[in-house]
């Protein structure tokens, strides 16, 4: 517990620094760290965590657990400033056209240094993802690979619509069975219900990401469900994942009042996503909600159990 605390720590401090010599060069990367995405991964691990492990619902959790659940998050944003530096570069003239908002369009951030302190910032991630444990060793590598296949030269393969959303799921999914192991169970024991729930349905959500993107995409060549189909395909298209997704969760519950409740949460879905204009943040934060969701009914229903 003690290592656990001193390098919770040590890792907090080289941000510190920064945020000490260059402060206004660590707000534009606060202001670029897209903290929906980062919850995303944060979230499922929790839920990985509550599959196997209810004592959260006592708070009956030892302390080392805590830590190693805390050093995940902060190994989490290390590498979403990588991967999202990366991104930046690769898409910075779609950015141009979709994304205005971004350091690099702005040209409120110094290139070299942006590009130099988002790898060290991945070195840092896998350091203390290694020292913290090798379950997060494996998933925060694992997760940056992907992402780096995802939106880097040569592969990009953001370019392939359904492979695409078929690698978020699969990060996805390693955030998840982190949280399982973490929680006590094995790699194996993970439940195929939630497996298949989380790279079928909740991968094929994940195509609402680049509807704010279309016009970039296409004058990129990237050829997105948007740009193929069209955005109003792709609305519908999401809306049918989503109806998936609820019965899913119904079956697996199986009770009225909380099929009553994804009734409503799914109208709620489908408002967030046809909403004229369309936000993605609101939608992506509603999105990480549904985890949180199923959370609270995996530990309703384990205490309703018995």
């Amino acid at each position: 517990m003690i290592f656990q605390l001193t390098l919770l720590i040590l890792s907090l401090l080289p941000a510190l620094a920064l945020a000490a010599v260059k402060p206004a060069f660590v707000r534009e990367l606060w202001l670029d760290l897209r903290l929906e995405r980062i919850l995303h991964y944060f979230v499922l691990f929790l839920f990985g965590f509550v599959l196997y492990n209810d004592r959260l619902l006592t708070f009956e959790i030892p302390t080392a657990t805590i830590l190693q659940t805390i050093l995940y998050a902060v190994v989490l944003v290390y590498s979403a400033l990588f991967a999202i530096a990366s991104n930046n570069r690769e898409d910075l003239e779609i950015d141009r056209i979709s994304n205005t908002e971004r350091p690099l369009v702005k040209e409120t951030v110094d290139p070299k240094l942006y590009i130099r302190v988002s790898r060290i910032s991945l070195v840092l991630s896998l350091l203390i993802a290694a020292l913290a444990g090798l379950e997060l060793l494996i998933t925060i590598a694992g997760i940056s690979l992907i992402y780096f296949f995802y939106s880097c030269r040569p592969f990009k393969l953001k370019r392939y619509v359904f492979l695409a959303k078929f690698l978020i799921g699969i990060n996805s999914l390693l955030s998840a069975v982190c949280g399982f192991y973490v929680a006590g169970g094995a790699v194996s024991g993970f439940p195929v219900f939630w497996l298949v729930f989380i790279l079928v349905p909740v991968s094929l959500l994940a195509n609402f990401v680049d509807l704010k993107d279309t016009e970039g995409d296409k004058a990129a060549g990237i050829r997105t469900l948007p740009v193929i189909y069209g955005e109003d395909f792709t609305r519908y298209f999401i809306a049918v994942c989503a109806v998936a997704a609820y019965m899913m969760t119904g079956f697996y519950f199986n009770s009225g009042w909380i099929a009553l409740l994804l009734v409503g949460t799914c109208g709620a879905h489908f408002y967030l996503l046809f909403r004229k204009p369309y936000r993605e943040k609101g939608l992506f934060l509603f999105h990480n909600s549904l985890f949180i969701g199923l959370i609270s009914l995996v530990l309703i229903s384990r205490f309703i159990s018995g």
